[in-house]
């Protein structure tokens, strides 16, 4: 084994003992030689989804939860299945922060969005694990849903929100789809939401 060979075996060890004391990160340090360490996942991850690093890292979180969620049943919430939408994304919104969250009713849930998220204006911007909501207006029911993968550069979007149908919470729309059907047709305002961590203490229950 040459000097550089032993000299690397000596770094790797290094770096694994301080990954598993740091839990996971690698240290801030300068690695032997005068190298530079590698990035940690944590920069890696920052860089690669373009924004705040504990925003993006709660939206994953949300992300992965509602995919978690697929097949969940929604008769036994408020609004027994059919109009439940608001009460499936507060559940998980509630798991991702590890929070007591009940919204059962989509105005609720719009306002307690605007207070306690940041609004995105473009479609573009949008990333898995955001938020979208048609608040109902006095004639026309609403819905709210979660964004999921990117299926074109369009942008398009899978939407993951509760189905009326069938009274599960389902990957059933599109972002094409729900601006055209929502705003188009029926003339309700589509937002976008994302969620930052922590949230203000003022409420966590609702509005």
């Amino acid at each position: 084994m040459g000097k550089k060979s032993f000299y690397n075996v000596l770094l790797f060890l290094f770096l694994f003992y301080n990954i598993s004391m740091s839990g996971g990160s690698y240290p801030n340090i300068t690695a032997l030689h005068g190298e530079a360490l590698p990035p940690s996942f944590d920069d890696l991850y920052l860089k690669s989804s373009r924004g705040n690093k504990k925003n993006e890292t709660l939206s994953s979180r949300i992300y992965l939860i509602t995919l978690n969620s697929v097949g969940m049943d929604t008769g036994s919430f408020p609004g027994g299945g059919i109009y439940s939408s608001a009460a499936a994304v507060s559940k998980i919104i509630s798991q991702a922060l590890e929070i007591p969250l009940k919204i059962p009713y989509i105005a609720d849930l719009y306002d307690w969005l605007r207070a306690h998220a940041i609004l995105i204006k473009k479609p573009s911007e949008l990333i898995s694990g955001d938020i979208i909501i048609s608040p109902s207006s006095r004639d026309v029911q609403g819905h709210v849903g979660i964004i999921g993968e990117m299926i074109s550069e369009r942008p398009d979007f899978a939407i993951y929100s509760n189905s009326l149908d069938s009274c599960l919470f389902l990957k059933n729309w599109t972002l094409s789809r729900w601006r055209e059907y929502f705003e188009k047709d029926l003339k309700l305002n589509v937002y976008y939401f994302r969620l930052l961590k922590p949230l203000p203490q003022s409420t966590s229950n609702g509005p």
